[in-house]
């Protein structure tokens, strides 16, 4: 049962890619934005659920993926130009959070939030690497020498690099480090007091969120071919925030429930007011809508979906017919008082 357990998770991404190559161009393309969403919900919710460190310049470090693997697959670098990404956005991430790591909850919160700013004036003045306001063209990823441009190809990409960053995590949190992240996460005078190094801990927790934020932010370079800093705004950290908070933070389903909401959502209002004819009404409605749908599920269910997804299926379980057999064992003495086998 343990074994496939394990395995659930590697077959249920080796279906999808299989499905991704055999969607429509917009099925697929809705793949891949949910995927590259839940990758960076993966790398915040290491930092936020794991970590306990709240981040709003999530957007931002996207940013830095985006340009980073514009400028270096425009280079050459290939299929490279991701990991220079993740590099870049990590040492981004670690710059971040030093000045900050005497600062806790709210403190550190604001500090991400004037990191967020900085950083998009700097897309916009940095001409030389970012283009300016007219935003840095990007030329379609390389694969072993070939472009990848179809979006299934694409989708195919973004749920592999969506299942090594899972993996990854997954190892991650097994080892000490990740251990201890948890424990900073609950108390950090309690974390000293067991002899972690807090602010070791958190700089490990900067860089590894940074990186595969990095990641995430290439993808969305060579999947919209274009970075530009309007792209890359404070609206972009709160949806990311919102996608592990929705989702359930600190759970290892949230990211991906959270980034199928968070992408999803508009798409089927925009889909249910062309289909009834209501389209500009509801395209005036949908931000709104959007946000009081989030509003009323925290606040019926404010552990999120993972939570929600829990309940279901116990419900669901509930309701089957039970397949144990009960077996009457005849006895030859009395049971005791309190016997357990009673």
């Amino acid at each position: 049962m343990a074994t496939l357990r394990k395995l659930a998770v590697p077959i249920l991404f080796l279906v999808t890619m299989l499905a991704s190559l055999t969607l429509g161009r917009f099925g697929a393309y809705l793949v891949h934005s949910v995927a590259i969403a839940a990758i960076g919900a993966l790398g915040l919710n290491l930092l936020t659920g794991f970590c306990g460190q709240i981040s709003f310049a999530q957007g931002a470090l996207l940013g830095v993926g985006a340009y980073t693997a514009g400028n270096l697959g425009n280079a050459g670098w290939g299929i490279w130009a991701i990991v220079g990404a993740g590099v870049a956005s990590a040492m981004t991430s670690l710059a971040i959070g030093l000045p900050a790591l005497r600062l806790r909850g709210l403190y550190y919160a604001i500090a991400t939030l004037a990191a967020q700013f900085i950083l998009e004036y700097l897309f916009k003045i940095l001409e030389p690497i970012t283009n300016g306001i007219s935003g840095l063209l990007i030329q379609p990823l390389k694969l072993f020498g070939r472009p990848v441009v179809g979006d299934q190809a694409l989708a195919v990409l973004s749920l592999a690099l969506l299942l090594a960053a899972y993996s990854f995590l997954r190892w991650l949190m097994k080892t000490n480090v990740g251990r201890a992240m948890l424990i900073v996460r609950e108390n950090e005078l309690v974390a000293k007091g067991m002899g972690i190094d807090v602010a070791r801990t958190k700089i490990w927790a900067f860089v590894t969120s940074g990186f595969i934020t990095g990641v995430a932010g290439a993808m969305i370079g060579f999947t919209t071919r274009l970075a530009n800093p309007e792209a890359f705004q404070l609206s972009l950290s709160v949806d990311q925030v919102a996608m592990i908070i929705v989702g359930g933070q600190g759970t290892w389903a949230g990211p991906f429930l959270g980034a199928a909401f968070v992408v999803l959502l508009p798409e089927a209002i925009q889909r249910t007011g062309e289909a009834f004819d209501i389209a500009r009404l509801l395209f005036a409605l949908r931000d709104m809508a959007f946000g009081l749908l989030i509003i009323l599920f925290l606040l019926f269910e404010p552990r999120g979906l993972s939570a929600l997804l829990r309940r279901l299926v116990r419900w669901v379980s509930s309701l089957l017919p039970s397949t144990r057999t009960s077996v009457l064992t005849v006895k030859s003495h009395p049971s005791p008082p309190g016997d357990p086998n009673e």
